[in-house]
C-alpha cells in the first residue's frame, strides 16, 4: 500500500496517510525501523505489525513520563496502562522492557518506599509491608527492605510516639491511655509485644489528680439528677467506665 504523505506531530508521533484513503498515528521510531520515509510504501502484513508495534513504542513512552514524576511499581504501571485502554499483550512486552531497563525492580522500590515511611511518617514495619503487597511488590523483596526498619529503631519511634500521645492526652486515666496508646501503635503497624513492654515500663505517673477532677464534673452532672445510694452508683460506673477502678468516692 502506498504511503501519500506524513505529517508530524507532538511527542514523536507521525500521521501517515495511506492510498486507501486511511491514516494512522505512528511513532517516529516505527516510522525509521521500517524505512518508511525512503520506501513510502508497505505491505498489509508490514502495517499490521507496525500497528501491533506502534501500541508497545506509545505504552512505553507513557510509562516512562509517568514513571518520571515519581518511582512506580509493576502494579501501578500495569493499572496506569489498562486505564489507558492498552490491551494486555501489550502492556507485558511494555512492562518487560522496563524491568530490562531497570525502570522497574522491587527491591529498589521497597527501599525507597521503606525509607520515605520512616522518613516521612510514623509508621511501622506491618503497616508498610501491607502497603507494599497492595503495590504488588514480591515479598523476597519486602523482607530485604524491611531489613532497614529493625526491633532498634521500632523501640525507639515507639518510645517517642508513647510520649507524644502521654503530652496530647492529660484528660485520661493511666488505664485507659495505655490501651489506646497500645491500639493506635498496634493499628500504625508496630509490634505488639514490643508495644507492651515499652507501654509497662514507662513511666505515666500519678493521675489522682485526673481522677479527682473527673469525679467533680461527673458529681456536678449527676447530683442535678440522683442523690444518695443511686448518685454514688452512678459515679462509680462512669468512673469505672473513664479507667478510674479504684478511685474513693
Amino acid at each position: 500500500m502506498e504511503i501519500i504523505k506524513y505529517e508530524k506531530k507532538k511527542n514523536g508521533m507521525y500521521c501517515v496517510y495511506f492510498s486507501n484513503g486511511n491514516n494512522v498515528d505512528i511513532h517516529e521510531d516505527i516510522i525509521l525501523k521500517y524505512n518508511l520515509l525512503i520506501k513510502k510504501e508497505a505491505s498489509d502484513n508490514e502495517i499490521d505489525k507496525m500497528l501491533d508495534e506502534n501500541k508497545v513504542y506509545i505504552a512505553y513512552d507513557l510509562s516512562i513520563k509517568y514513571i518520571a514524576t515519581k518511582m512506580r511499581s509493576r502494579k501501578e504501571i500495569r493499572e496506569y496502562l489498562i486505564k489507558k485502554l492498552f490491551d494486555k499483550d501489550t502492556i507485558d512486552k511494555v512492562l518487560l522492557l522496563l524491568e530490562k531497563e531497570k525502570y522497574i525492580d522491587d527491591y529498589t522500590y521497597a527501599k525507597a518506599f521503606v525509607n520515605d515511611k520512616i522518613l516521612l511518617s510514623n509508621d511501622g514495619p506491618y503497616k508498610i509491608e501491607s502497603k507494599l503487597k497492595e503495590l504488588g511488590i514480591k515479598e523476597d523483596a519486602i523482607i530485604k527492605a524491611l531489613s532497614l526498619f529493625d526491633s532498634e529503631l521500632q523501640k525507639e519511634r515507639i518510645s517517642k510516639l508513647i510520649n507524644k500521645y502521654k503530652n496530647i492526652n492529660k484528660n485520661k486515666s493511666n488505664f485507659v491511655l495505655k490501651n489506646k496508646i497500645s491500639i493506635n501503635l498496634v493499628n500504625l503497624g508496630y509490634d505488639r509485644s514490643i508495644i507492651n513492654s515499652l507501654l509497662n515500663t514507662s513511666n505515666f505517673g500519678d493521675d489522682s489528680d485526673i481522677a479527682r477532677k473527673e469525679y467533680e464534673k461527673i458529681y456536678k452532672r449527676l447530683s442535678k439528677k440522683y442523690s444518695g445510694s443511686e448518685l454514688e452508683y452512678r459515679i462509680k460506673q462512669k468512673m469505672y467506665s473513664l479507667g478510674f477502678n479504684n478511685y474513693d468516692l
